[in-house]
């Protein structure tokens, strides 16, 4: 989903690997493998409110955070983090629900199927939702049925809910674990596929303390009592990363070829329907003059002799595709 902060999971992530209090963190310096930015409230010298443009690294053509209400990750990137012996590549992607248009997010979703090509499995597919949707609305249903719609059918064993800015809501799925229970349960009677969303596959997080640190690294301070929060904020996600990674190793692998083949045979599907269509008007059209013809007949037998008349379709080959 657009906005829900993929790019900043990736980027507290980062964090969170290479130091383990928020204290360290501050001292040390901010790992920011993502672009972004963020609008920041607070007062001035006149103690009116103030907005101020938090930007972390640098815009670049991959991620975009000038265009608001657009996604601001463009173009598909995978990072790679060594964790132990073993390395762990993020692939973090455009969000669904573009402000664009729909044929965006068609464009988004090819773009997705045509970078994970390149790899021959998948071992979770995260799919990142705010924890306060109050409404069923047709942006967050729309979300939920395109993501589900594009995957194998295998791939439910890999699914994983990750509930980002869950300080809000004390670290639990809030109103919208009612709404999305209500989707998939939908789903399974309707596609005959039941999607796993209980806790062993459901995580809670928030990703504040990265942006702490990213007030903190451009000269703003905020009390102690905001400071406890975001420590406990801080040690909260990453009790929950290290359970994300220990339910991710125990996943079975996904081979993205079934998911390729999918959406393959979905675009064949669609290409199809307008020849089909075209035929079986052609074809209802000749039933109508057979039966014309039929009646003529029986006024004049002689009417047999010509034949039956049809439309007959003709293939023109073009020089140049249109």
């Amino acid at each position: 989903q657009t906005g829900v902060g993929k790019s900043t999971f990736i980027n507290a992530f980062a964090n969170y690997i290479v130091n383990d209090t928020l204290n360290e963190a501050v001292n040390d310096e901010i790992q920011v493998i993502i672009p972004s930015s963020f609008s920041y409230t607070m007062y001035n010298t006149s103690d009116e409110n103030e907005d101020k443009l938090i930007i972390i690294g640098e815009e670049n053509e991959h991620e975009k955070f000038s265009d608001t209400g657009h996604s601001n990750t463009q173009q598909c990137r995978s990072f790679v983090f060594s964790i132990g012996d073993r390395n762990l590549r993020f692939i973090d992607t455009p969000g669904i629900g573009d402000t664009r248009s729909i044929e965006q997010d068609a464009a988004n979703f090819q773009d997705i199927l045509t970078f994970i090509s390149q790899y021959e499995h998948l071992n979770g597919v995260f799919i990142l939702l705010k924890p306060n949707e109050e409404r069923l609305n047709i942006f967050f249903r729309f979300c939920i049925n395109e993501l589900l719609r594009h995957l194998h059918v295998d791939a439910k064993q890999n699914v994983i809910f990750i509930f980002t800015n869950a300080r809000s809501t004390f670290f639990m799925p809030g109103t919208t674990k009612r709404l999305l229970q209500g989707l998939l349960n939908k789903h399974r009677e309707e596609q005959k596929v039941d999607v796993p969303f209980k806790k062993e596959n459901t995580f809670l997080f928030d990703s504040e303390a990265f942006r702490y640190l990213a007030l903190r690294k451009n000269g703003i301070q905020l009390d102690n009592e905001q400071t406890l929060s975001y420590i406990r904020s801080w040690d909260h996600s990453v009790n929950e990363y290290t359970r994300l990674m220990a339910y991710v190793v125990t996943r079975p692998l996904h081979g993205i070829s079934k998911t390729l083949s999918l959406n393959e045979a979905e675009q064949l599907i669609r290409k199809l329907s307008r020849p089909i269509a075209e035929i079986a008007r052609l074809v209802e059209e000749n039933i109508q003059r057979a039966r014309e013809c039929k009646e003529k007949m029986r006024n004049n037998p002689e009417l047999a002799l010509q034949g039956i008349p049809q439309n007959n379709t003709v293939v023109k080959r073009l020089e140049h595709p249109r």
